[in-house]
């Protein structure tokens, strides 16, 4: 007994040493890509001309009252947008965890869409469906007989408030969705066998039970709206709507105040470091507030027979779909249709894209060459991130509880700071090593591997969580070695998620725009920055025919990760992203 004991102590000792050789490379290189600019911003932003440590670039930043502005302008868009996001989100989060209805998976399927989908896309939507001659006035004109559009949104408070609200109502309705369905009815039951009413029941329990869900999806919905920037440089339509995020690009690329960015590059981190640490508690909150366990009565969603209740769901459905599919249909739609001449009417017409790929165009070298660039940015990235996220989560899995907490909360990391600050950073590098003539596009692939490095690894960590360690002490027990083991039991086991992570990961970079542009120069062009430079001329027509092409792209990655998930749960294995 005591043989066997020291054989499996010893089998354990191996596969633990070679989990922990085998992941320091990845370990150092993923820590190395995030630091490096990280501490060239912090050299910017807290040391002076003199070599000497500074706050007082930060402290003048903080005395400025137009930064002032924009940062409480940042807040207040923030709050704002959460809040719009809350009341759309809320609702939907309802209607699935209670009720079984024809169209929820609809509205589950066309919610997951703006997950997949890069902001720049979500911009070219908006303009194309809300803009004073875009589909939405175009149709109101015309069913009213009106001389004027009567929707004026863009390039306004509004537009940005819509839009975030439209690209992050699904983190409300999904986290609170699944949360509230999850809750153990026996509070609810005990109180409504008092005599206690709905309302009643809904204020003093439920709704302090849903606090935690609808805190922590708030929080990360913030998050978001406090880093977005591409919504807030097409949309924003001036200095009136200027965020930190915007700023930061604006001061480094545009007037080349360098040290002035990497201080706002400061504040913004450290307004994301307090976000980051509330969502966290918020998580943990949400962990320990509840015990979820199989033997306690769970909720059942059950079908509606009341009318009220079906017009309500009827409604919530028809305005989902219009309020998610209109904008990106409209894209597809304005790029099938071109003007016969400057003050001809449009008729349908695959112009578009023949105009974008001819080689009698002057644009069809900077289209074909975006989609290139993009291909090959997002393919090195993803294989990257990929060969570094399995390799890191070897090591979470084989660790030591302390040692998991640390590595995993040192691969979220890059999740604080922002695109553009990033790019920043990666934008000082290429300017200090300028003098080795090294290509910018490798430091564009290494930005992407750090921004799309936290989502693989969140892609495939919980399907190696599943893999049984009896599987790995078999093999090392029958005389196997740890790297034969991980070779032929860790990686085939793995084969879908790693598949739908590089999927992700392709899908997060081919998107991209934020530490492209603040690093990418004339050179080198993406299809996101293309399309950015098509909205920016006005060229709508040209941006809406690449806009479907990225947009058939992400779907078709979606589709195929939907399809790999469906393997993982066949086989025994399911991840989440």
């Amino acid at each position: 007994m005591k043989k066997a004991e020291k054989n499996t102590a010893v089998t354990a000792f191996q596969s633990n040493r070679f989990y922990t050789v085998v992941s320091a490379p990845a370990i150092a290189v993923l820590l190395l890509l995030f630091f490096v600019p990280l501490l060239i911003i912090l050299s910017k932003g807290f040391v002076s001309n003199e070599g000497k440590f500074t706050v007082g670039l930060i402290t003048e930043a903080l005395g400025d009252p137009y930064v002032l502005r924009v940062i409480m302008f940042t807040i207040i868009q923030s709050a704002v947008s959460t809040a719009g996001a809350l009341a759309i989100g809320l609702p939907g989060a309802y209607l699935l965890s209670h009720y079984s209805f024809r169209g929820k998976r609809l509205v589950q399927a066309v919610a997951t869409i703006p997950f997949i989908l890069p902001s720049i896309l979500v911009v070219l939507g908006f303009v194309i469906f809300y803009g004073n001659t875009g589909v939405l006035n175009t149709i109101l004109i015309k069913l009213f007989n009106l001389s004027e559009p009567p929707i004026r949104v863009l390039y306004s408070f509004s537009a940005i408030i819509l839009a975030h609200t439209f690209y992050n109502f699904p983190i409300i309705l999904s986290i609170v969705a699944n949360y509230w369905q999850q809750l153990p009815l026996r509070p609810e039951q005990a109180a409504q066998s008092l005599g206690a009413t709905k309302s009643h029941i809904f204020r003093t329990i439920t709704l302090p039970r849903l606090l935690p869900a609808i805190i922590s999806a708030s929080t990360l919905v913030f998050l978001f709206c406090f880093s977005s920037f591409a919504i807030l440089l097409v949309l924003g339509g001036g200095p009136q709507f200027t965020t930190l995020e915007v700023e930061i690009y604006q001061r480094a690329r545009m007037a080349g105040d360098i040290s002035g960015s990497s201080a706002l590059a400061m504040i913004s981190i450290f307004i994301a470091l307090i976000l980051v640490t509330f969502y966290s508690l918020s998580q943990q909150k949400m962990k320990g507030s509840e015990e979820f366990s199989p033997s306690q009565v769970h909720r059942e969603p059950r079908r509606m027979k009341s009318l009220p209740m079906k017009v309500f769901i009827s409604s919530y459905i028809l305005f989902t779909v219009i309020f998610i599919l209109g904008p990106l249909l409209s894209i597809t739609y304005r790029s099938l249709f071109a003007q016969v001449s400057r003050s001809g009417p449009m008729v349908f017409s695959l112009d578009n894209y023949r105009l974008l790929f001819s080689t009698m165009s002057k644009g069809a070298n900077t289209s074909l060459l975006s989609i290139f660039n993009s291909v090959l940015i997002a393919f090195g990235a993803s294989f990257i991130s990929v060969t570094l996220g399995v390799l890191l989560s070897s090591r979470i899995v084989s660790g030591r509880r302390k040692d998991r907490v640390i590595l995993e909360v040192s691969a979220m990391l890059p999740m604080v700071v922002s695109s553009v600050t990033l790019g920043l950073g990666y934008y000082m590098i290429s300017v200090i090593s300028s003098r080795w003539n090294i290509n910018k596009i490798l430091f564009v692939v290494l930005a992407h591997v750090v921004i799309t490095s936290p989502f693989v690894l969140r892609s495939i960590l919980p399907t190696y969580r599943r893999i049984p360690a009896s599987y790995q002490m078999a093999s090392l027990t029958l005389g196997a070695s740890a790297s034969r083991t991980f070779w032929k039991i860790d990686l085939p086991l793995l084969r879908n998620a790693l598949a739908s992570a590089g999927a992700f990961g392709f899908a997060i970079s081919m998107g991209e725009l934020q530490a492209t542009l603040t690093l990418a120069d004339s050179r080198i062009i993406t299809l996101p920055i293309t399309m950015y430079r098509l909205i920016g001329s006005y060229n709508f027509a040209a941006a809406c025919a690449l806009g479907t092409i990225l947009m058939g792209v992400c779907i078709m990655i979606f589709l195929s990760i939907e399809y790999l998930k469906k393997g993982e749960v066949q086989h025994g294995f399911s991840s989440h992203f």
